[in-house]
């Protein structure tokens, strides 16, 4: 049974009305709230927030190109980011006019959950070309434009770096132009990997306590299954085949099939930072445990205990997060207590709530030391 759309007066239908790459697309627009009778995208950036960013862009390179390849009357070229900011728009005066009229401009947002189903925010959301023709537009506002749009990647680690979109009133947008957007992206990367220089990337993990992480200072938005994955990828650095990773993830019952299809929807994140045959991580990739794990092989448990903020993903069950969980555990409170300390004691004791080391530390403190009646309290509780 086809879905109804949950907005009254959007569409009838979202399985027979349109294409399926719009249905999804008003899907999602719809989940996130998004207005079918709003009549503007967000500004985020104002005009000199907008220069600075552009310095910065990888794909300021290929600007001079994509004007080059796209200049056509009664359209515009559009350039955002990852996240749907439009940093370029350049074309016509006379449609640049009537886009800023409806924030189709510099400084706006036009991802799915800002603006509804466009072409831009579409491209970001699928990955892959797309054309948003008039009523396809989830908001009304923007009936009267077509749009075409392709992502552009990084040629060397395969990550999104933004879209490149042609946009004009309805009755001026040419069949043809879609297939000429999907050509100037694919000279945008032809380009970069002629002229970006490859660069290593960072990948910091902080999974002590909960997953949190980050690829070049970009955060990333990881499922716990995600984080068991990089886990284990991060102490094997050497890479691992797919049954291995099954093994360590799952255990006997793990099965390379699913571990294949977790490892996929991963890379939707990473892009070429994972590599495959076997599967390994083409980063530097940094780490709080494995700060822990560093300090512990060279003796230094004062180190060791200052990176120690929890347990590594506390609600994971995967076995290689386990036993690595319980031997930096065990290691850090084993350190800890053979040197006795105060500092370091009391840094475990944040982090895991052991009778021993309150016990320990209860004896060290003098009674005239503030921590010593906060030690007592968490000590009578631990023994409860």
């Amino acid at each position: 049974m086809a879905q109804k759309a949950r907005h009254p007066g959007v569409v009838t239908d979202l399985g027979e009305a349109t294409r399926p790459v719009i249905a999804e697309s008003w899907r999602r627009s719809l989940a996130a709230r998004v207005d079918p009778d709003r009549h503007e995208a967000p500004v985020v950036y104002a005009p000199d927030e907008i220069a600075d960013l552009r310095g910065t862009h990888p794909l300021a390179t290929t600007v001079p190109l994509l004007r080059h390849t796209l200049s056509m009357d009664d359209t515009i070229m559009i350039v955002t980011d990852t996240r749907g900011h439009i940093l370029w728009c350049e074309g016509d005066n006379g449609v640049r006019h009537k886009a800023e009229r409806v924030h189709l401009t510099e400084g706006s947002r036009w991802s799915e959950d800002a603006i509804g189903t466009n072409a831009m925010g579409t491209a970001l959301a699928t990955g892959k070309p797309v054309t948003v023709h008039s009523r396809e537009h989830l908001v009304r506002t923007y009936h009267g434009w077509t749009c075409a749009a392709s992502p552009v990647h990084d040629p060397h680690s395969g990550l999104l770096l933004g879209v490149v979109d042609v946009s004009g009133p309805l009755r001026t947008m040419h069949p043809a132009v879609a297939q000429l957007v999907s050509a100037a992206a694919t000279l945008a990367e032809h380009h970069l990997r002629q002229h970006l220089v490859r660069r290593e990337h960072v990948l910091t993990l902080n999974f002590l306590g909960g997953p949190h992480a980050d690829l070049d200072g970009r955060p990333l938005v990881l499922t716990l299954r995600n984080a068991e994955v990089l886990t284990a990828l991060a102490l094997h650095p050497k890479g691992l085949t797919a049954e291995q990773l099954a093994l360590l993830l799952y255990g006997e019952r793990g099965n390379p099939t699913t571990v294949r299809a977790e490892l996929h929807r991963l890379r939707a994140q990473l892009g070429g930072v994972l590599l495959t045959r076997p599967y390994r991580l083409d980063a530097v990739v940094r780490g709080d445990f494995l700060d822990v794990r560093t300090a512990l092989r060279s003796g230094d448990a004062r180190r060791a205990t200052r990176h120690y903020s929890g347990d590594l993903l506390p609600r994971s069950d995967a076995p290689v997060v386990r036993e690595e969980r319980a031997d930096l555990a065990a290691a850090v409170r084993r350190g800890v207590l053979d040197t006795g300390d105060v500092d370091s004691l009391l840094s475990f004791a944040d982090s895991a709530e052991d009778a021993e080391v309150l016990e320990r530390l209860h004896l060290m403190l003098p009674v005239t030391d503030p921590r010593h009646a906060l030690v007592s309290s968490r000590l009578r509780r631990a023994l409860e």
